[in-house]
């Protein structure tokens, strides 16, 4: 029987790599964040329960401790775009054309009647901007790890929290109503000729007015999240064939999270995005189920070939419109090379499946790797590139990361920051970043 489970377990992993689509793979803790992401095949210790549990058979301490905290964020076209709007004010803006064009016996000077409509032509820019894909994301996270012998515990804490502008396509024109004499006129200011057409009409209005779509729901800023924490039981075990060692392991989650939903003005600042967030959450719990794999042949002495899948049994949390936010299942395979007698490892991994984000269109395939030259117990220096296979926007990403200290406590720094960059406040910024800070001691 015992034979019988450990077979069905390994069909599940593989199996689950055929179909798959999920959240995107967050890097978490500290070694694999820093080698590329790459943590399959060479995470042990206290984060084997959360890359791959069947490490906690391939351990390198008896015991490993761990504590950890970081910020992630994923930036494609949208907070400058975002802040420009807020800086003009779009209702203001709005108001101010109508009462002016509205009372012809307190005209606006030349001048303000100029600087409203060249404000009003920048609102249309930046719409028209980011009527393309668009997006951003926040990904605090926070983990304590243990791992016991073969047993792995802890509190593993991920989330997404994105915003997106939804802009129709088909109403991005400038064309207010003006009450006048008590009828109401749609004047239209058409940029391309620097001209304004007294009275269009009704219909054309509703069909191409960009104050129409944001009045009516059609445009505006959606913000989408889930924040949970993974806290696991697993296990890892090591079978002796006669091609090298197989290492399977499982873990079995309880995960309490947090589900956002809102949809909130065009024009809000890109700072106010978090504190909208915390305002409009809902609680709920799931159970998820993670297994892996790990083969070491006998061939070559050193290599590691790992697989892993997350969440097979597809976790979902209610959202508080009554709807959920499914964590589909992710697969992810692994290598991992120790040479120098241990002193160095190399590793790289790679997603099996492509994984869906919170930003609409917008998926994460990784494939990344690099070294971890750990020539002392006290000291450990890593560097590694990533990249997402399935879009361009954030291009290589550097990682790279050091540990300090003994082997009973350790300070240990991460950073990941991609090539291609992005604007904000008249600055360059990576369209990706993440920094992670870690305690980490380990016993006998």
């Amino acid at each position: 029987m015992k034979k019988y489970f450990w077979l069905v377990l390994i069909n599940t992993v593989v199996f689950s790599a055929s179909h798959a689509w999920a959240m995107e793979f967050q890097p978490l803790g500290f070694e694999a964040s820093s080698i590329g992401g790459a943590g399959v095949a060479a995470s042990k210790g206290s984060y084997a329960p959360y890359y791959n549990p069947a490490l906690l058979a391939e351990r390198r301490y008896g015991a490993e401790f761990s504590l950890s905290g970081g910020f992630g964020i994923r930036e494609i076209d949208v907070v400058d775009h975002l802040d420009r709007l807020a800086s003009i004010d779009v209702d203001e803006t709005i108001g101010m054309f109508e009462s002016g064009v509205s009372d012809p016996l307190n005209p606006p000077s030349l001048s303000t009647i100029q600087d409203i409509l060249d404000d009003l032509e920048t609102i249309q820019t930046e719409l028209q901007a980011l009527a393309k894909r668009n997006g951003i994301q926040l990904m605090p996270n926070a983990a304590f790890g243990a791992q016991i012998k073969n047993v792995g515990v802890g509190v593993y804490g991920v989330s997404e929290g994105s915003a997106y502008a939804v802009i129709d396509p088909e109403r991005l024109d400038i064309i207010l109503p003006v009450e006048m004499a008590g009828t109401t006129y749609y004047v239209e200011y058409d940029v391309s000729g620097t001209t304004i057409i007294p009275d269009v009409g009704l219909d054309e209005y509703e069909a191409r007015s960009f104050e129409y779509a944001i009045n009516n729901g059609l445009t505006y800023l959606q913000l989408t999240g889930l924040a949970y924490a993974e806290i696991p039981i697993a296990y890892g075990h090591r079978f002796k064939t006669g091609f090298g060692s197989l290492d399977v392991g499982a873990s079995f989650k309880v995960m309490p999270g947090y589900t956002y939903e809102q949809r909130i003005d065009i024009d809000t600042e890109s700072d106010e995005l978090s504190d909208s967030l915390d305002n409009n959450k809902h609680e709920d719990t799931a159970f998820g189920f993670d297994a892996g794999l790990l083969f070491k042949p006998d061939a070559v002495s050193g290599l590691a070939l790992g697989i892993v899948g997350k969440n097979l049994n597809t976790p979902a949390f209610e959202t508080a419109s009554g709807g959920e936010l499914e964590v589909d299942p992710q697969v992810r395979a692994g290598m991992a090379y120790d040479l120098l007698g241990d002193k160095v490892t190399l590793a790289l991994d790679l997603d099996v499946t492509e994984n869906e984000t919170f930003i609409p269109n917008y998926n994460s395939r990784f494939i990344g790797g690099g070294f971890n030259l750990h020539p002392f117990s006290w000291l450990s220096l890593r560097g590694g590139l990533m990249q997402n296979m399935s879009e361009s926007d954030e291009g290589i990403i550097y990682t790279g990361g050091f540990s300090i200290g003994s082997k009973w406590i350790q300070l240990d720094l991460t950073g990941q920051m991609s090539q291609k960059k992005g604007e904000y406040d008249g600055d360059e910024i990576p369209r990706y970043a993440r920094v992670q800070l870690a305690f980490v001691s380990r016993w006998f």
